[in-house]
């Protein structure tokens, strides 16, 4: 008798199946199979920031389209006050500023609009204000007449820079100094040496109307010796200063008042200052 011994199996505990983690592994594979809270909260605020990135690069393109047509409109140039006006006509200043119709205050250039308006014989400068929304204020500095240069017939009014502000024919304006000797044409085309004679008749003429009230000539031909007539009394001036040449003459000047040149009671009549710590007086004829 074959007695046939079959080994029993043993039942398996209960438990996971093969294919799947134990331990922490497992734990961490069955959070990610569902979606707690947090992880909506971050999805929630990831789809918040892309909106807004989105939003905001879309109100910059919108932005940098309108932008220029709002400005023009908060800004455009209404109107435009002329100050400082006296020998120039609001009329020149529009013409030489030239502005176009669609300006506005953000786009004119203060320095550029300057450089026009100087261009104008009259105007020695200008200045700019932007008056909140829609005004542009001009400030117009004026040059001052100082002399007229006579050659010949013809007299140019100038300042004292030597600039020729304006012909006069032969009008004369008697309260001004008179300058004679100048090359008129260089004058009229800014020649430097031209416009320093001028400069130095002006500044002798202005030391001089301290001691007297006359209309002073001056010959400014040759500026190393410039002569000067005034009340019947001519000066002759060299190549020093000219305030330092006057100041010599005043201070003797007291003295010259009740000198007789030769004892007939005559007074001296031409004054030489050319010569270094000399004070010459003669009697012309």
């Amino acid at each position: 008798m074959r007695l046939s011994l079959r080994r029993r199996r043993t039942a398996q505990p209960a438990g996971p199946r093969p294919n799947q983690w134990r331990g922490p592994r497992a734990d961490f594979e069955m959070s990610n199979t569902t979606i707690g809270p947090t992880r909506v909260r971050r999805l929630c605020r990831l789809a918040g920031w892309t909106a807004l990135i989105v939003l905001s690069a879309w109100a910059a393109v919108l932005a940098t389209r309108e932008l220029p047509h709002l400005m023009k409109q908060w800004f455009a140039i209404h109107d435009v006050t002329v100050k400082g006006l006296n020998h120039v006509t609001r009329e020149e200043v529009m013409a030489r500023m030239n502005l176009k119709p669609d300006a506005t205050l953000y786009q004119v250039s203060a320095s550029f609009l300057a450089e026009r308006l100087r261009v104008h014989p009259w105007i020695k400068d200008a200045t700019f204000e932007r008056v909140p929304f829609h005004e542009l204020s001009v400030t117009i500095i004026e040059r001052t007449p100082a002399a007229i240069v006579r050659n010949g017939a013809e007299h140019l009014l100038t300042d004292e820079e030597g600039i020729v502000l304006a012909r006069l024919g032969a009008q004369d304006d008697p309260a001004l100094p008179l300058l004679t000797g100048l090359d008129a044409k260089g004058l009229l085309q800014g020649d430097v040496r031209a416009r320093k004679a001028v400069r130095a008749g002006v500044q002798l003429s202005k030391l001089m109307a301290h001691a007297y009230d006359g209309r002073p000539e001056i010959n400014a031909g040759n500026p190393s010796n410039l002569v000067a007539s005034v009340k019947g009394v001519r000066f002759q001036f060299g190549e020093q200063a000219l305030d330092d040449q006057w100041d010599r003459f005043r201070k003797v000047q007291a003295s010259l008042k009740t000198l007789a040149v030769d004892g007939s009671g005559r007074r001296p009549n031409e004054v030489d200052l050319r010569y270094d710590n000399r004070v010459i007086v003669r009697e012309r004829g």
